[in-house]
């Protein structure tokens, strides 16, 4: 049984890795592709600069979202967190309150146990 979020996670890893593959494949493609065609040298220098800067650019904005999503992976990690330490601190309490009680009773019983010896001898 997996929860939404692992599901997410999976969904988000799987997309990017086919972004990824999507993004070097059209690169390698596009490389060929002026490789093999005819041109001068200047003009394929300078078309393979102008893709090289496309592609930095493609990275830097998947990179970005990539921050993003981590970001918002961490505030969700850490409201997960907060809700169950609130959850356990809250168990903590009632056992310990509990515990207390059973404490106090014993307390009083073998106080009242102590009496009735004393009273005895």
């Amino acid at each position: 049984m997996s929860s939404n979020y692992e599901d997410d996670e999976r969904e988000d890893s799987n997309g990017g890795g086919f972004a990824l593959g999507l993004l070097i494949g059209a690169t390698v493609g596009a490389l060929a592709a002026m490789l093999f065609a005819p041109k001068s040298g200047y003009e394929t220098r300078q078309q393979l600069k102008d893709m090289a800067d496309q592609q930095k650019d493609n990275l830097k904005n998947q990179w970005e979202q990539t921050k993003v999503k981590a970001a918002e992976a961490v505030d969700m990690a850490k409201e997960k967190l907060n809700t169950v330490a609130e959850q356990t601190k809250g168990t903590v309490d009632a056992v310990a309150e509990k515990a207390k009680g059973t404490v106090d009773h014993l307390a009083d019983e073998t106080k009242a146990t102590v009496d009735k010896f004393q009273k005895r001898y």
